[in-house]
C-alpha cells in the first residue's frame, strides 16, 4: 500500500464530500468537478453509467433521486499506480423520505484538474 500525502487526503475528502452537494442541489452540469471523464458508475438496480456524459444524463433522467446524501467512516488507501481507493458508508434520504444505507467503493485518480473519481460502485446495505 502506497502512502497518501496529507494534502491529497484533504483534497480527496473534499471531492467525496462535494459529490453530495452537487447531487443534492441537482447541479449535474458540475459533475466534472468530482468525476473523471471516463467514470465507471455502478449502483445496481438504480443507475449505471460509463463516462461523464452518460452519468449526467442518467441523473438528469432519474425519476426519483435521493434528496440528501451523507458519507461517513471514510477509509483511504493508496495504490502503487498512484490511484487511491476510498471506502465509506453512505446514508441517503430518498424522495419518499425513507432512508437508505450503502457502502461506496471509489477509485480516484489525479488529473490535471485535481483528484477525480474514476469509478464508483455502490453496494446497498
Amino acid at each position: 500500500m502506497a502512502r497518501i500525502a496529507d494534502i491529497d487526503r484533504i483534497d480527496i475528502t473534499d471531492i467525496l464530500n462535494k459529490v453530495a452537494y452537487i447531487l443534492d442541489s441537482k447541479e449535474y452540469g458540475r459533475m466534472g468537478e468530482v468525476f473523471a471523464a471516463d467514470i465507471q458508475f455502478s449502483n445496481p438496480g438504480r443507475l449505471t453509467a460509463t463516462g461523464l456524459d452518460e452519468l449526467k444524463t442518467a441523473f438528469e433522467n432519474f425519476p426519483a433521486p435521493s434528496l440528501s446524501h451523507h458519507i461517513t467512516n471514510l477509509l483511504l488507501s493508496g495504490n502503487e499506480d498512484g490511484t487511491v481507493k476510498a471506502l465509506c458508508k453512505a446514508l441517503s434520504q430518498r424522495a419518499d423520505k425513507s432512508m437508505a444505507a450503502a457502502e461506496y467503493t471509489d477509485v480516484l485518480k489525479k488529473t490535471p484538474m485535481g483528484w477525480r473519481i474514476a469509478s464508483r460502485t455502490i453496494r446497498p446495505l
